[in-house]
């Protein structure tokens, strides 16, 4: 496994920004799919029964990412990338929202083991716009987990239209929230449309983020919604099982 530090943050940046696009599992930014599919979209939490102050090493945290077979077969598995999770990562150019100043700002000085992969659904595939999925845990105290998650919701309310410079043309991106009841202690889905120009056609692409204790789990597969829901709760019951002995 190798070390990387605070150049982690650019794989979300580009995630939520449009690396990949969900390949044929995509919705084209409907939102529908994620409602019914194939895979369970839930887990459990660990609160109440885990102790809140618990922390992990990144290679701990590296051990729980999910295995290849868990997102799809013949899946394949890129490396693991070990380090500081040590900015305000999450997508999106949050610099032009005054609005959102103070909780970015927070967000931005929070510290934690990380670790991270990316999955192939298609093994031969090598291009930005090919399916993908995004993994990335990070170790924290639960209470400030729960912060974390506290300030994402509170960014993308306050900066739901974000207007943002790219190589010189303009473009506006779309921000918006909503809780997931039923995956791990507390968790959200993120939505993203950029629109602007001939280069974004406003579809929509999706992160969720959530905690099961400590642990932040951080999972997109791009403009597939469904396969990003069901990806973070196969990622959040492994975190469950394989950190906190969950059943």
């Amino acid at each position: 496994m190798r070390v990387r530090g605070a150049g982690c943050a650019a794989v979300l940046l580009m995630l939520v920004a449009g690396c990949g696009n969900g390949g044929a599992g995509g919705d084209g930014g409907s939102g529908q799919r994620g409602e019914g599919g194939s895979k369970q979209s839930s887990a459990s939490g660990v609160d109440g029964t885990a102790d809140p102050a618990k922390v992990f090493t990144g290679a701990e945290l590296g051990a729980a990412l999910l295995p290849a077979e868990a997102v799809g077969k013949g899946t394949k598995a890129l490396e693991v990338y070990l380090g500081l999770f040590d900015q305000g990562s999450g997508g999106g150019d949050w610099s032009t929202c005054v609005a959102g100043r103070d909780a970015h700002g927070e967000l931005w000085r929070m510290r934690g083991a990380s670790a991270e992969r990316t999955f192939r659904p298609d093994p031969a595939a090598v291009g930005e716009d090919d399916p993908f999925v995004y993994e990335r845990l990070v170790s924290m105290p639960a209470g400030r987990a729960g912060r974390y998650l506290e300030l994402r919701r509170e960014l993308h309310e306050a900066c739901g239209r974000v207007t943002v410079d790219t190589d010189g043309a303009l473009a506006e991106e779309h921000h918006e929230v909503r809780p997931l009841p039923d995956l791990g202690d507390e968790a959200v889905l993120e939505t993203t449309r950029t629109t602007g120009g001939d280069e974004y056609d406003g579809s929509a692409h999706y992160v969720v983020e959530l905690r099961v204790g400590g642990v932040l789990v951080i999972v997109g597969a791009g403009t597939d919604m469904d396969l990003t829901l069901s990806s973070a709760a196969e990622a959040a019951r492994r975190v469950g099982k394989d950190l906190y002995g969950a059943s």
